[in-house]
C-alpha cells in the first residue's frame, strides 16, 4: 500500500474523530439543558371515603438553564385524573400539576402513579408514587329506632 494513501486515511479518520468530539463537547457543554424538579415525589391522600375525589397540587420547577418541556403525562389508572398549568417551564420558573383520585371503585389500601415525560436529560421520565385509603361509608342502621 503505497506510503500517500496511509497518510491519507489516518488524516481522514483524524477529522472524523475530531468533529464527532468537537460535535458532542457543544452538546454536553451548552450549559441549556433543564432539570425537572417536583415537590413531592409521592403523596399520600389519606383516608377518604369511597365515592371521594381527593386532589393534590404538585409544584413541577425547572432547576436547569434551558427550557423544561413536559412532553406528556400518563396516568397508571384511568381514576387517575391529571393537568398541568403550562407545558413549558422557563429556568427557574414552575407549573402546577392537579392530580386527582377518583375513588368510585375502590376500597381499602391503593397505591398508583403518575409520569412525567420531559426533555430533562438525566430524568426523562419522573414518577410520582400515590396512595389512599378507602373506606366504605357506614351508614348507620336505623330500624331497630324506627320500631319503637
Amino acid at each position: 500500500m503505497p506510503k500517500n494513501i496511509i497518510i491519507f486515511i489516518l488524516i481522514v479518520a483524524v477529522i472524523i474523530l475530531g468533529s464527532v468530539l468537537i460535535f458532542s463537547n457543544t452538546q454536553n457543554n451548552s450549559g441549556l439543558q433543564p432539570r425537572i424538579l417536583v415537590s413531592e415525589e409521592e403523596w399520600d391522600f389519606g383516608k377518604v371515603t369511597q365515592g371521594e375525589k381527593p386532589t393534590h397540587v404538585f409544584i413541577v420547577k425547572n432547576g436547569g438553564e434551558g427550557d423544561l418541556i413536559i412532553e406528556g403525562l400518563k396516568e397508571s389508572c384511568a381514576c387517575i385524573e391529571v393537568s398541568i398549568s403550562t407545558t413549558r417551564i422557563q429556568p427557574g420558573e414552575s407549573a402546577e400539576l392537579k392530580v386527582s383520585y377518583d375513588t368510585t371503585d375502590y376500597v381499602g389500601k391503593d397505591e398508583k402513579h403518575i409520569h412525567i415525560y420531559s426533555n430533562d436529560p438525566r430524568e426523562p421520565d419522573k414518577r410520582i408514587n400515590l396512595y389512599v385509603e378507602i373506606a366504605v361509608l357506614q351508614i348507620p342502621n336505623l330500624i331497630p329506632y324506627l320500631q319503637d
